[in-house]
């Protein structure tokens, strides 16, 4: 019964789509010390070490963690790319106009967060709005608006946490997009530092340009994610239910 329930639970995990194109899964890991040795590293916080990605029924919530302490230096700027295939066709900058780019095998980037720590931090979130936005690269993108939620934690690594509704990235069960995690200097032309989904040096200047991309494609890198059908979150509820039971009675004999 334990395993069988363990089994089922596990197989449910893995096709509910919670791995990266690039071979791993939720949380997603990036290499420690990727950073040009040129580029400062801010004391370790532009050095991303990976992002946990979930969700329940409303909203999503990505957690990155840093490899420094955001509190003792806090001027670094953390950014999230994402591509659900909803406007973009082709790369088209972001919502605060940096030098990054992204380009998945369903278009390009068309929601962007951009976040900051410094002065008790703060995130924004912009969607590509071509022809009727007001901001980020070529004037096409349309923001901010505020996110569902967003804090962050400092230690000797720290952790960022963004939610976001899933109807403000336009986003609904079954729904894969593809996503990049960026890292970046408090200056508005400073490029992508650090990116979750390339294991190596990103960028050897600090204006870059930097573009995310499937290693299928010749990138360097870029990640997936697939938002559970609701019959997921049902069998994954009722195999921890019947596994808690399990576990329960055998406690008691």
């Amino acid at each position: 019964m334990k395993k069988s329930l363990i089994a089922a639970v596990a197989s449910i995990a893995l096709s509910s789509g919670a791995f990266a194109i690039q071979g791993t899964n939720s949380p997603y890991t990036d290499a420690a010390g990727d950073i040009d040795p040129g580029i400062t590293t801010g004391g370790g916080t532009l050095d991303i070490l990976g992002m946990e990605v979930t969700n329940n029924a409303t909203d999503i919530t990505f957690t990155l963690t840093v490899n420094g302490n955001i509190s003792s230096t806090d001027w670094g700027n953390f950014m999230i790319g994402i591509s659900t295939g909803s406007t973009a066709s082709s790369n088209t900058g972001n919502g605060w106009a940096r030098p990054i780019q992204l380009n998945s095998p369903i278009g390009g980037m068309d929601y962007w967060i951009g976040s900051w720590v410094n002065g008790g931090g703060g995130a924004q979130l912009w969607n590509y709005s071509p022809g009727t936005g007001t901001g980020g690269t070529g004037g096409n993108w349309s923001g901010p608006t505020g996110l569902a939620g967003y804090s962050f934690s400092a230690g000797a690594s720290s952790t960022i946490t963004y939610t976001a509704t899933l109807a403000s990235l336009g986003l609904a069960n079954g729904d894969t997009f593809y996503f990049d995690a960026y890292s970046s200097g408090s200056d508005g032309g400073d490029s992508a530092v650090d990116a979750l989904a390339n294991p190596n040096v990103s960028i050897t200047g600090w204006g870059g340009p930097y573009t995310s991309s499937t290693t299928d494609d010749g990138g360097l890198g870029l990640n997936a994610y697939t938002v559970p059908e609701p019959s997921t979150y049902a069998l994954l509820a009722l195999g921890a239910a019947g596994l808690g039971a399990h576990l329960l009675r055998r406690r008691r004999r």
